[in-house]
């Protein structure tokens, strides 16, 4: 999980499962832990992360305002890692994220409309690397760099039988010196919602999820993630609402989206990799 480039970890890893639910229940209607203390899944319609308010080290339930207990061996279904999908489908988001010595393709806007009029020849891996080419160009007030994509929208599932706060924090993972200042956090705008109900590459979700049980709080930039986690919003009840037969028919879609159009030339060369790391907070 520890790539570089922009990053998202959501929680620990899982065992493969094996655990036989009830025909007419999810796993999150049987489990004892979950139904009597209360617990938040979160998914990403294949794998899922399980987080407790009941401590299992030493008894009793997480006192309001600390972190969940990740249950890192749970024994439902999935293997490996949560990871956040391309919105409004089940597509890993980080296929095809840059990797060392790579960036996100930029371009030239030479009129100051905010798109790319001198584009890069890319050499056929669609990343930023020393293989592309850039014809000259002539710098003037008017001349911006400009991503390829101004944007990344991205997404995990969510149900829960608890009321909850979701936090998140932004980690740079490059070199210090130029990009990598913390200030350049400040120009990656960030939004985010959630959807209720939907369809998902065949997976349906929200059927019998709760609705309008969250509120946002007021987070614009990743440059306020950073140095410790920030909460994002709360749920102010159980997002599962009845029974159901899986998790995905109680879960809602938290969808969030970062975008690069603060960046200019003036800011001069480097690189800039980071990950947000996000956190489940007893209310």
């Amino acid at each position: 999980m520890r790539r570089p480039g922009t990053l998202l970890r959501l929680g620990a890893l899982l065992a493969v499962g094996g655990f036989p639910a009830p025909a007419s229940a999810s796993w999150l209607d049987s489990d004892f832990y979950c139904r009597v203390y209360g617990c938040v899944v979160v998914h990403d319609g294949f794998t899922f992360d399980v987080y407790d308010v009941y401590r299992f080290s030493n008894g009793g339930a997480v006192p309001p305002g600390q972190p969940l207990i990740a249950w890192s061996g749970n024994p439902f279904q999935g293997s490996g890692t949560v990871n956040p999908v391309i919105t409004g489908t089940r597509t890993e988001g980080f296929y095809a994220a840059p990797v060392r010595e790579e960036g996100v393709m930029l371009g030239i806007d030479t009129n100051g409309n905010g798109r790319a009029n001198i584009e890069v020849g890319d050499d056929g891996d669609g990343v930023l690397d020393a293989g592309d080419t850039l014809s000259p160009f002539t710098l003037d007030r008017r001349t911006e760099i400009v991503a390829e994509e101004t944007s990344a929208q991205r997404s995990f599932y969510l149900s829960s039988r608890t009321d909850f706060y979701l936090a998140a924090e932004v980690i740079i993972t490059s070199p210090g010196g130029g990009l990598s200042d913390p200030s350049a956090l400040d120009q990656i705008a960030l939004d985010y919602r959630i959807r209720n109900a939907g369809n998902d590459d065949g997976m349906r979700f929200g059927q019998s999820a709760q609705s309008n049980r969250w509120r946002s709080f007021n987070i614009d930039a990743l440059g306020d993630l950073y140095g410790q986690p920030a909460l994002l919003g709360e749920f102010t009840g159980d997002i599962r609402r009845r029974n159901a037969r899986t998790v995905a028919e109680q879960s809602v879609r938290f969808d969030y989206v970062y975008g690069f159009e603060g960046y200019d030339l003036s800011m001069g060369a480097g690189l800039l990799s980071y990950r947000i790391e996000f956190t489940f907070i007893n209310r």
